[in-house]
């Protein structure tokens, strides 16, 4: 029988400081974290259940009950590779993907009458109810999957796997995953280490307690059983969560082509206390996780990601309340940059099918979680930007009523006009132009500020903002010539243009000289 154990094998993908990139053992990875830039897969799934599957094994090892701990592991700059190997030594045949009693994040015991290809469960091919986002191959195609790659499947799948109808398991109905459905929030250092310590910071809460039956899924004496509806333990059962039941099938010649797959263990409807989502509080509907929109550019949150405020309209994670702290404390440097990232997928409504994935990140200064007025300041920024984004609309609006109006003769239909400007896309090119800027803003905007007032506090933007506010309006400008391109040159298109081009201009001369008045 063949042998994959995750501890030692090569399956990790990661990005060096030096900018080699290679896959590294579950061991050398967490030694090595120092050395390492951070994990990278092309799938931004994989690379955050990999994240999540690392902190699990961490928490474990270093046990840490509070912020003192933290601290002590911070300081030291790297994981302690004794440590490390005792436990790893320990639980060693527990992390082999293909054991015969024990494989690793599987269920042993399973067997169903049907097998399934094993792609299936890898998101870049097309199989039984997985969208034809990336592959059209079908379930009679069953290649031969590395087992490397099944590594990363079986990892990710536990993390993201969507509801899905009925399961194989008699009557049990597939459930979502952990992350199936929400945004997924990490902060990033400048190596692996301080990525994976910073995220600690987020398992560090009174809601989910270190007990006895608290154990990763790999300590658990006997194979677990599906069911519904179920609370974790504790963080490290949910970190370790077995969201489907999955057993890889090698063939007589050890090779992996099939598996047998189903519904695992669901969560309550009601769980919300995933470590690295934020929640929006709403007043009927209590806490709703924040999400990717297709439509709108997620920057467009960052103020609301970043307010620590105790009336701020999203419950946060943890690590980012304590990384103000730790900023206050001098143990983290304020000065320093770090990036907020944010991976995951958007599904189809009560689908599961993917309709986007995205790996997004932000540069942000420690300052945005403890200096209230710098905070005021970037969301000044993000209104600002939709305001011109609402004059944009309006505008495009307007010249294609106009346009419908003089070429038919006839008073426009409202869909016939959301469908021109729908045409036209000025908001997706508008947004486009922005992302690089508001980077430059969100850098600058922490050392753009005043001397300290009588009250010890400080103006910022005072060069940072007029410049944003011009790059606003340029960009709104292009945005709303490109779809005056688009008329044909006939004098009733070049009317509908006069007519619209005038209350555009007259639109952003108003917005200008609301600024101008508020910079006075």
């Amino acid at each position: 029988m063949k042998s994959f154990n995750l501890i030692d094998k090569e399956w990790i993908p990661c990005l060096f400081l030096n900018g080699e990139s290679r896959n590294l053992s579950l061991r050398e990875t967490l030694a090595d974290g120092a050395n390492i830039r951070e994990l990278y897969s092309p799938s931004p799934l994989i690379t955050a259940s990999i994240q999540r599957l690392l902190q699990a094994v961490l928490w474990r090892v270093f046990r840490i009950e509070g912020l003192t701990d933290w601290k002590a592991l911070w300081r030291a700059g790297a994981f302690d590779a004794t440590l490390l190997d005792l436990y790893l030594d320990q639980w060693h045949e527990r992390f082999d993907l293909l054991h015969p009693e024990r494989p690793f994040y599987q269920m042993s015991r399973l067997n169903l009458a049907k097998r399934t290809p094993l792609k299936r469960i890898g998101w870049e091919f097309a199989a039984g109810n997985n969208g034809t986002l990336f592959d059209h191959s079908s379930d009679d195609d069953r290649p031969v999957i590395d087992p490397a790659d099944a590594a990363r499947w079986v990892t990710a799948t536990q993390c993201f796997a969507a509801s899905a109808g009925r399961g194989e398991l008699g009557q049990l109905h597939t459930k979502d995953s952990p992350w199936s459905r929400g945004a997924v929030i990490f902060l990033l250092g400048d190596n692996l280490f301080q990525t994976l310590s910073l995220n600690l910071l987020g398992l560090i809460r009174e809601d989910f307690g270190q007990t006895d039956d608290d154990i990763p899924v790999w300590e658990k004496r006997e194979d677990w059983e599906p069911a519904y509806d179920l609370t974790p333990a504790g963080i490290l059962e949910y970190l370790t969560w077995q969201s489907r039941a999955i057993r890889l099938l090698p063939d007589e010649n050890g090779d992996l082509r099939e598996c047998y797959l189903a519904q695992g263990r669901s969560l309550r409807e009601d769980f919300k206390r995933e470590p690295a989502y934020a929640y929006e509080k709403d007043v009927k509907l209590g806490l709703r996780t924040w999400q990717f929109n297709e439509g709108r550019v997620w920057w467009r949150d960052s103020h609301t990601l970043l307010n620590l405020a105790a009336d701020a309209p999203f419950l946060l994670p943890k690590s980012l309340h304590h990384l103000g702290g730790m900023v206050r404390e001098n143990i983290v440097d304020r000065k320093h940059l770090y990036q907020l990232q944010v991976l995951g997928q958007s599904l189809e409504a009560g689908q599961p099918i993917i309709r986007f994935w995205r790996n997004e990140r932000l540069p942000i200064s420690p300052d945005y979680l403890n200096e209230k007025s710098l905070l005021d300041k970037l969301r000044e920024a993000i209104k600002l930007s939709e305001a011109y984004a609402d004059v944009l609309m309006e505008s495009s609006y307007n010249l294609a009523r106009c346009l419908i109006e003089f070429t038919s003769g006839r008073q426009p239909d409202k869909k016939d006009v959301r469908d021109m400007v729908k045409h036209w896309q000025p908001d997706s090119i508008y947004w486009s132009q922005l992302e690089a800027p508001f980077k430059k803003l969100l850098i600058s905007l922490p050392t753009d500020r005043s001397d300290p007032d009588e009250y010890d506090e400080y103006e910022y933007g005072r060069q940072a903002m007029p410049e944003w506010a011009s790059t606003l309006s340029r960009a709104t400008r292009s945005a709303f010539l490109n779809a005056a391109k688009s008329l044909d040159g006939s004098s009733r298109g070049l009317k509908a243009l006069a007519i619209a081009e005038r209350s555009f201009n007259a639109k952003m001369n108003k917005l200008s000289a609301g600024i101008n008045q508020q910079s006075q």
